[in-house]
């Protein structure tokens, strides 16, 4: 079984991708398609689709093969064999004669060979052939079913998720294909049917203010300013961000939802949204009805960093660690404070100057629930502000969608 470089991207129906790690070479494969009712996920129709399927799988370095028609159809009777018996297996149901010849049969070709070119240099043998790139597969496969994890060969727990797995995981309890997607999804879940059981009250409105800010009159869309520098006196869920963003908003919050960053002196004119320090700003929560904790897990993960960032992003949490996203947007954290916040600078695409994004998660007044919050700042002018405020509302109902 391959113990080389872990996970697929795979896309939900919306479109949002996720890491998936079937945890072996040859399951990797099955997620491209299948017989029947899985025709339409089929993904290997051409040569070159089976080629850019071993870049992306486990096998390091990526390998040169090149592909006939004839082992682009191989490929499909050999995932089609795993798909059955992984599916079998995980349901304690012996495996079919034909589909273990199938294996075999294909297992007698030479594999891949790799070929050390020296320290730390590792790579294929060349010419490499589908048939050489199936036989890896197939090898894998039959050390996968013979070996010591063959009984830790699952299906995903949910009741609409047909993929496939083994648990190579220590304590040998996983249930979900992803904990961003499945994994998440069941807690969400799991914790709703605990409130509905135990708790009667009444809900808070759809977007509420942070539980130590006065409630806004407009119940559709709160926005937020960004948090104040601590004092003594300070909630203690209202950490401050490494470079405070404004000074605390007044007492009196009744006239304006918006994120004013500082109260102007009583003769100026600045506009709603600018700051002297900060620029243009703007900010968005939500009080979301889950765990401060199940919402950071979700808004730090693949998908949903998808949803507030952009798909194809990954962020580490050292300072300073570039990001790109697969639409061109770039930047780099600029702090990172697990199951507190993400900040970091923010390029759109085609632009030559720099925002920043803050992401937060706090815990929210009533029990059970989070306050998760957007914040946007060094915009260019109104204008954009506004197109910001729209797209963080957007983003917002997103989250709270995919949460459910």
């Amino acid at each position: 079984m391959s113990e080389m470089a872990r996970g697929l991207v795979l896309h939900s129906p919306q479109g949002v991708p996720y890491r998936f790690d079937p945890g072996a070479l040859c399951l990797e494969l099955v997620p491209t398609g299948g017989p029947g009712e899985w025709a339409r996920y089929e993904v290997l129709h051409h040569p070159a689709d089976l080629a850019v399927w071993a870049a992306r799988s486990r096998l390091t370095p990526v390998p040169e093969i090149d592909v006939t028609p004839d082992e682009v159809v191989e490929a499909k009777r050999l995932r089609d064999a795993l798909l059955r018996m992984a599916t079998r297996q995980a349901h304690g149901q012996p495996l079919e004669a034909a589909d273990l010849d199938v294996v075999n049969e294909l297992a007698l070709a030479p594999p891949l060979v790799p070929r050390l070119l020296g320290a730390s240099d590792r790579r294929w043998a060349r010419p490499a052939t589908g048939g050489q790139l199936l036989s890896t597969v197939a090898r894998d496969a039959i050390e996968l079913f013979s070996g010591p994890y063959a009984h830790r060969i699952r299906q995903c727990a949910t009741d609409n998720c047909y993929l496939l797995f083994v648990d190579t995981s220590r304590p040998g309890r996983r249930r979900w294909c992803s904990m961003q997607r499945c994994g998440n999804v069941h807690k969400v879940k799991a914790l709703r049917a605990r409130q509905a059981a135990a708790d009667d009250r009444p809900a808070e409105p759809e977007f509420a203010a942070h539980p130590d800010e006065p409630r806004a009159q407009d119940r559709s869309a709160h926005e937020t300013p960004p948090e104040p520098r601590p004092t003594p006196r300070a909630h203690r869920q209202q950490a401050a961000t490494p470079t405070p963003l404004a000074a605390p908003r007044p007492a009196d919050a009744s006239a304006s939802t918006d994120a004013n960053a500082e109260q102007p002196p009583a003769d100026s004119q600045r506009p709603r949204g600018l700051t002297r320090d900060a620029g243009w700003e703007i900010g968005v929560s939500k009080t979301l009805p889950h765990p401060p904790s199940v919402v950071w897990d979700f808004i730090s993960g693949d998908e949903g960093i998808a949803i507030w960032l952009g798909p194809g992003a990954e962020l580490h949490q050292e300072k300073g660690a570039p990001y790109e996203t697969a639409d061109g947007a770039s930047g780099e954290v600029r702090g990172y404070r697990p199951g507190d916040r993400i900040r970091l600078t923010h390029r759109a695409p085609g632009s030559t100057r720099d925002t920043t994004i803050q992401v937060a998660v706090s815990r929210a007044r009533a029990e059970g629930k989070a306050v998760l919050r957007f914040h946007q700042e060094r915009l260019s002018d109104a204008s954009e502000r506004a197109h910001r405020r729209e797209h963080w509302k957007q983003v917002m109902a997103h989250v709270a969608d995919a949460l459910g």
